[in-house]
């Protein structure tokens, strides 16, 4: 996308963000493990204690937000492998369809996603499953994806995406690719064979997790909107912490914690940082916002297959 029509872009985002009386957008740390040490991610940088979601904490969320708001969306991602610990998650994503959560999706690198964790995720009411895949060459997927292995991810997904054919129905598969220096010259062949096998291609920009990263992202800082993620999104760690926003992914700014803080009490206290991106008081926000580019990256592109190559069945 061209500065023009990026600029133009994040001027329609801009005019349409709110300020929610509860999250549109529920971020859920499983696991604060990862097993890849992805070349654009902050996590080898992490300085806070690692460690696994309780479900007792995973019920009190999913309650709340189904008695509040069950449409949210609840996404098991942010800072860490959600399948390093596949059958807790089945069994939260289960837990959370129980009590009527109607929207959940997940995040994964796939390299965990073996057959029977893929037929065990197609029988969960998941709405979304994106897997992180930046390349087509191995050359390419492994220079960013750290400890990744190409060949094996892809023959994950495309096992995933036969499974779901042959069943009919299920969550929409979304592979996404994140333009970076040099990825870009292989996305026509990434996106053609990912289309023809059913999957949605969701290209992106690269975040700078609250400045911890450069970007190519040539956008001016007097072009400046209220970021959409700090609108938006709500993050939970898996110790209950909630940070301000994804940037602070050490929770250094953290609104309070959900083990004793009900989510609505901790969305609200978050309320007067919101005011002041919908305000345009940038100059009045944490320091952290500074460096921060990640209000820049406007919207992914989402290119979705043909009939034929869903089986008859498009998400």
């Amino acid at each position: 996308m061209d500065q023009e029509n990026h600029t133009a872009e994040l001027t329609r985002i801009a005019s349409e963000l709110k300020d929610p009386v509860f999250p549109k957008i529920f971020a859920v740390e499983l696991c604060a493990e990862c097993d890849l040490n992805c070349a654009m991610c902050h996590h080898d940088q992490m300085q806070r204690p690692k460690g696994n979601l309780p479900m007792p904490l995973w019920q009190k969320c999913a309650d709340e937000i189904a008695a509040t708001a069950p449409a949210t969306n609840v996404w098991f991602s942010f800072c860490g492998e959600p399948l390093l610990m596949p059958e807790r998650l089945i069994e939260m994503l289960h837990y959370g369809a129980r009590v009527g959560l109607t929207s959940l999706h997940l995040n994964t690198n796939g390299m965990n996603l073996t057959a029977s964790v893929a037929r065990d995720l197609l029988e969960t009411t998941l709405s979304t499953i994106v897997i992180g895949i930046d390349g087509y060459t191995a050359q390419t997927y492994e220079k960013y994806r750290v400890l990744g292995n190409r060949d094996r991810v892809y023959a994950n997904v495309e096992y995933l995406l036969g499974e779901a054919a042959r069943r009919g129905n299920g969550p929409e598969i979304m592979v996404q690719f994140i333009e970076m220096d040099d990825n870009m010259q292989e996305f026509t062949r990434y996106r053609d064979h990912w289309l023809g096998l059913g999957a949605t291609v969701k290209l992106r920009r690269q975040l700078s997790w609250g400045g911890m990263f450069d970007t190519a992202i040539e956008i001016s800082n007097d072009q400046r909107i209220p970021c959409p993620w700090a609108i938006t999104m709500m993050h939970l760690f898996w110790d209950g912490r909630v940070p301000r926003c994804p940037g602070d992914t050490e929770g250094e700014e953290a609104a309070g914690n959900a083990w004793d803080t009900s989510l609505a009490e901790l969305w609200a206290r978050l309320g007067e940082y919101r005011q002041l991106h919908l305000q345009r008081k940038f100059d009045q926000l944490p320091a952290r916002c500074d460096s921060c580019t990640d209000w820049k990256t406007g919207a992914a592109q989402k290119l979705r297959p043909t009939r034929a190559a869903c089986g008859g069945n498009p998400s």
